[in-house]
C-alpha cells in the first residue's frame, strides 16, 4: 500500500500578512497621557504661535506702512469718495475696504513739542491701491452727512509706494485743494459716529501740535543743538525760497518704503528747526491727564502775557481727552450715557475757550461746572448702583454693573476714576483762566488809561470831576430831605457823620 503524501501544515499568519487584525484593547487615557509625554516637544516646536486679529491686522498693515505702531479702531467696511469739481458732486474714488485708524510714529520738534501721528488706512479690496490718509496732510475735517470729509494739499508729488495711494499726492505741479469723501458702514452700535468722533478728535490734536511748532518755530526758538532759524526761508533743496511760501505738508514729512523722514520745510520769514523722529517707546498721543492740564497753568504775573498760549493748551487737551473718550466708548462702552455728558461738556469749555481767544483781554462768565463724582451704593435689590453727579448741569446717572468685580474696574482709574480726576483738572484750569482774564482785563483798563495824550488825560479828569461834583450834589440833596424828614438841622446829620459825611476838621483846634 502507498504512502499517503502528508498533508501541508497550515501556514500561521502574521502580523504582516493579510487577513483581519485583532487590535488589542486599549486604555485610552493612559495612551493619550504616553503620547503627550513622548510628542510634547515635538507639539511645542511645530505649532505656530497663536495670533488674535489684531495682531494679524497690524503684520499686514505693516507691510505697506512700517511706521504703525497700533490699531486705535476698525470698521467693517468703508467707501471713499472724490469731490469733482466739475460735477460739483461726489464720484467713487475706487477704495472699499475694511478701514483701520492707526497710531504712527511720532515726530519730535527741537522745541519738545510731540507731532503725534494717526493715518486711515483702507485695505482696498477692489484693486492693489489701497488708500491711506495722513491726518497731519488734513488742512480741514468734517463731517457732513453721511460722509467724514477731508481737505488735503496735494503738493505734486506722487507718494504712491508699495501699493499704496497717500492721499496727498498728485501728478500736476504746484500745490492744490483735493476733497476726499469716507462713507462707514453704520452697524446697531452706532460705530460711523465712535470712528467720526475718534478721527476728528485725531485730527484736531495733530494739527493744534502742528500749529504749535510752526509758531514756536517763527518765532525764533533755538533747539538743544544749537540750531538758529535764518531770517529767510530755505526749501528742502536747500535754496532760498520767497517769504510768504505756503507751507507744505509734505516737504515736512517724506516718505521712503514707509519710514519717516524729516527735511528741513518752507514758512514765511524763517526756517523752522529740523524735526527728529521720536525715541520714545511708550504712546505718542499726549491724552489729557491731571497732571499736564494743571501743570499748563502759571501764576498771574506771567500768565497775563500767556494766555493765547494756554487757551491752545486747554484746547489741545480737551481733543486729546475726546480722543481717549472715543476709544473707551469703542473698547468698554458708554456706560450709562456719562461719555456722552462729558463730550457734550467739553464742547461747551472749548467755546467758551474760543471765545476767550477772541477777546482774551475781557471778562467771560464761566459754564457750567466741572465737578463730577461717583458713588458706588447697595440698590434696593442688593444690587450694586453706581451714582455719577456732574459734570455740568443735568440729571443724575446710574450704571448698574454686573457683579463686584466690573464695579470695581469702573470705579478704577481705568474708567471712571480717570474721567472725574481729568474733570478735576478742567475746573481748576477753568477757574485759573477766568481769574486770569479778569487780571487781564484790569490792566486792560489801566493801560489805556495810560496810554492816553496829555490832553486826552485832563480831559477825562474835567469829566471825572465833574462827575463826582454831580454826585456830590445829589449827596448833599439826599442829605438835606433827611434832615427836613426829621426836623433837625443839616449840620447835625454831618456832626454825627451818620451817612459817612463829616464836616471839615478846624486845623487850628488841638
Amino acid at each position: 500500500m502507498s504512502r499517503q503524501t502528508p498533508r501541508k501544515s497550515r501556514h500561521r499568519h502574521h502580523g504582516s500578512s493579510g487577513g483581519p487584525r485583532q487590535i488589542p484593547a486599549s486604555d485610552y487615557e493612559s495612551d493619550a497621557a504616553q503620547y503627550m509625554e513622548n510628542n510634547q516637544h515635538n507639539q511645542h516646536s511645530q505649532l505656530p504661535p497663536a495670533r488674535d486679529n489684531n495682531e494679524l491686522s497690524l503684520r499686514v498693515l505693516r507691510r505697506y506702512q512700517p511706521g504703525v505702531r497700533s490699531i486705535m479702531a476698525i470698521a467693517a467696511n468703508a467707501v471713499a469718495y472724490t469731490f469733482s469739481e466739475t460735477t460739483q458732486g461726489w464720484e467713487k474714488h475706487g477704495a472699499e475696504g475694511t478701514m483701520f485708524v492707526c497710531e504712527q510714529e511720532p515726530v519730535v520738534a527741537p522745541t519738545s513739542q510731540v507731532l503725534p501721528r494717526v493715518c486711515v488706512f483702507v485695505l482696498n479690496r477692489r484693486s492693489m491701491e489701497n488708500l491711506v490718509i495722513d491726518l497731519l496732510r488734513v488742512t480741514d475735517c468734517e463731517v457732513v452727512g453721511e460722509l467724514i470729509v477731508f481737505r488735503l494739499e496735494e503738493d505734486g508729488n506722487n507718494n504712491t509706494s508699495n501699493g499704496n495711494h497717500q492721499a496727498g499726492g498728485g501728478a500736476e505741479e504746484g500745490p492744490k485743494k483735493k476733497i476726499l469723501g469716507l462713507w462707514i458702514h453704520a452697524d446697531e452700535s452706532n460705530t460711523r459716529e465712535m470712528h467720526a468722533t475718534l478721527i476728528l478728535a485725531a485730527w484736531q490734536e495733530g494739527r493744534l501740535a502742528f500749529d504749535a511748532y510752526i509758531q514756536a518755530a517763527t518765532a525764533g526758538i533755538v533747539d538743544n543743538s544749537g540750531y538758529t532759524p535764518e531770517p529767510q526761508s530755505v526749501d528742502v533743496t536747500g535754496h532760498e525760497s520767497p517769504a510768504g511760501k505756503r507751507l507744505s505738508m509734505s516737504e515736512l514729512f517724506g516718505k521712503n518704503n514707509g519710514v519717516c523722514t524729516v527735511s528741513h520745510i518752507s514758512y514765511s520769514y524763517c526756517t523752522p528747526p529740523p524735526l527728529r523722529r521720536s525715541t520714545e517707546t511708550n504712546s505718542s498721543l499726549n491724552f489729557a491727564s491731571p497732571n499736564n492740564i494743571q501743570s499748563d497753568m502759571v501764576t498771574t504775573d506771567d500768565g497775563v502775557r500767556e494766555i493765547p498760549a494756554l487757551i491752545q493748551t486747554q484746547v489741545s487737551l480737551s481733543s486729546s481727552f475726546e480722543l481717549w473718550l472715543a476709544r473707551k466708548t469703542l473698547s468698554d462702552g458708554d456706560r450709562g450715557g456719562i461719555i456722552d455728558k462729558i463730550l457734550s461738556r467739553l464742547g461747551s469749555y472749548k467755546k467758551w475757550l474760543e471765545a476767550a481767544e477772541k477777546s482774551p483781554r475781557q471778562e467771560l462768565e464761566a459754564p457750567d461746572s466741572w465737578v463730577m463724582d461717583a458713588n458706588l451704593r447697595v440698590g434696593d435689590d442688593s444690587s450694586s448702583v453706581i451714582t455719577i453727579t456732574g459734570p455740568g448741569s443735568g440729571e443724575t446717572l446710574e450704571i448698574i454693573p454686573e457683579d463686584d468685580v466690573e464695579a470695581k474696574s469702573l470705579m478704577s482709574d481705568n474708567y471712571l476714576g480717570y474721567m472725574i480726576k481729568v474733570c478735576g483738572a478742567f475746573s481748576k484750569s477753568q477757574d485759573s483762566l477766568r481769574s486770569l482774564l479778569h487780571a487781564a482785563a484790569g490792566i486792560e483798563r489801566e493801560t489805556a488809561l495810560l496810554n492816553q495824550p496829555p490832553d486826552a488825560t485832563v480831559k477825562t479828569y474835567i469829566q471825572r470831576l465833574q462827575e463826582y461834583n454831580e454826585i456830590k450834589d445829589i449827596g448833599q440833596q439826599i442829605i438835606g430831605f433827611i434832615a427836613e424828614n426829621r426836623g433837625v438841622p443839616v449840620r447835625t446829620i454831618y456832626e454825627n457823620g451818620e451817612f459817612g459825611v463829616s464836616l471839615p476838621r478846624d486845623p487850628s483846634a488841638g
